[in-house]
């Protein structure tokens, strides 16, 4: 009897706060099917034509609470993944490893006339570039899914507590981020993201190997976003001091006489600062984004192949009584990242297309990449029949491989509140075999997508 009355005490407590605030709940749910396609120059193991390689339902709930000068907002996907309950030993029935709840975002505002405050998990968007990773490190990538069809999908929240003050020219915001969030990796057998990030050769990895900053308030990250809102243009200033969302790879060779027994794999994550710019300049129909950021002394992983391969020298001069050599897992470098863009919107099209650069100095064979990476992309949008039925075609090559990745979608809207969409992911990669390229080690991902939504 006493618990029942302390229930109603608490319901009538409930309804009464719920009452005298503005209450908004809303959401959608969402199903995407992927069909495997044929595959350039794939083996018979490796080629998923006719595969599903991936069937999700996410139902997302978003709560949004108001009174006066303050608000609260809640945000939150729960994600049903029917592939992984047929693979699964786990389970069928109670989905023990299909089943996943993701916090998007949690936080509570104040905004005053001249300042304001959001306290929680949050996610921010920085910089200008459509697609493409410039100054836009604030908030940790989900690197688990290939391709997300919004942003907030692509990203992780970040917990922390950020300061505004607000001008009619412009806004001043300040981070603190007590808490680092690393990126989300694809770890979970089955995901075919796994196999891409870590060699076949590697005996076992996962989340227990990565070594995680410890959490102390030294730990801590900051940052800062100075944006102007100008008559002739849009411009952001953007610094950061933090946590690199993604780990240092160390490889540790176990040798034989006969060579190498198996290959083991830890992680680490290494501090980093970096300082940004952007820019938005209207001109007509016409909108010209320009982007730029500096990362002083970015740690980098050295190559699989380079540390193993003084390992190997290592073990031979212990062999013969030498002593051994320290064996780099990473260097650090300056880089550069830079992109410019135009959005052009005639008559009801919209086009865009941007050129990135990413330019680290010194050398980079050590880290087995290019010291000078770009690429460009281009993206046509139409809306016909009434707005109920868009169609976009969107593409990305890089220049250093010549490899790509195009994607066509059609979405049309049953209703104010459903739409189907159908699309296609095809990465293609290129000329020189050896050196598949950013989007051609990808190509045996290439899929159909069908989907649809439900939003309220």
């Amino acid at each position: 009897m006493k618990k029942k009355f302390i229930l109603m005490l608490l319901a009538i407590a409930v309804q009464g706060i719920l009452f005298s605030q503005e209450v908004t709940f809303g959401g959608s749910l969402k199903t995407k099917n992927a069909l495997g396609l044929p595959a350039k120059d794939s083996g018979k193991d490796e080629d998923k034509r006719g595969k599903f390689v991936e069937a999700k339902t996410t139902f997302t709930a978003d709560l949004d609470v108001s009174k006066d000068d303050s608000s609260l907002k809640a945000e939150a996907d729960f994600t049903y993944d029917a592939l992984k309950a047929i693979s699964s030993s786990y389970d069928f029935v109670s989905g023990e490893q299909n089943f996943g709840i993701k916090l998007k975002e949690a936080y509570f505002d104040y905004n005053g006339s001249w300042w304001s405050m959001r306290i929680g998990r949050q996610i921010s968007s920085w910089g200008k570039a459509d697609g493409l990773t410039v100054c836009d490190i604030l908030c940790p990538k989900d690197l688990s899914a290939l391709l997300s069809e919004e942003y907030a999908d692509s990203r992780l929240g970040i917990d922390a507590a950020r300061l505004s003050l607000n001008w009619n020219w412009g806004t001043c915001d300040a981070y603190f981020i007590p808490i680092f969030t690393p990126a989300a990796l694809p770890l979970q057998d089955g995901n075919p993201l796994k196999e891409i990030l870590i060699p076949s050769t590697v005996q076992e990895f996962s989340d227990s190997d990565i070594e995680l900053p410890e959490r102390k308030i030294s730990n801590s990250e900051y940052g800062a976003k100075l944006s102007a809102y100008l008559p002739f243009a849009d411009f952001s200033l953007y610094g950061f001091y933090g946590w690199d969302d993604e780990p240092i790879l160390k490889y540790s060779a176990e040798f034989s006489g006969s060579g190498i027994d198996g290959i083991g794999l830890s992680a680490n994550y290494e501090r980093m600062a970096m300082v940004g710019a952007d820019a938005a300049i209207p001109i007509g129909e016409t909108v010209i984004r320009l982007e730029g950021a500096f990362f002083p002394k970015r740690y980098f992983s050295t190559s699989a192949e380079s540390q193993i391969e003084a390992q190997a020298v290592n073990a031979a001069k212990i062999a013969a009584g030498l002593e051994a050599d320290e064996v780099a897992t990473s260097v650090r470098r300056n880089q550069v990242t830079a992109l410019a863009g135009i959005d052009w919107m005639p008559y009801g099209w919209t086009f865009t297309a941007q050129y990135y650069a990413d330019y680290v100095f010194g050398g980079t064979e050590e880290i087995g990449r290019d010291e000078y990476i770009h690429l460009a992309t281009l993206s046509i949008e139409k809306s016909v029949f009434n707005d109920t039925l868009t169609l976009s075609l969107s593409g990305i090559v890089e220049f250093n491989d010549w490899s790509c990745a195009i994607q066509p979608k059609a979405e049309y809207s049953v209703s104010d509140q459903i739409s189907l969409n159908l699309g296609m992911n095809y990465f293609l990669p290129g000329p020189d075999k050896e050196k598949p390229g950013t989007y051609g080690q990808y190509k045996n991902l290439s899929c159909i997508t069908v989907g649809g939504k439900f939003s309220f």
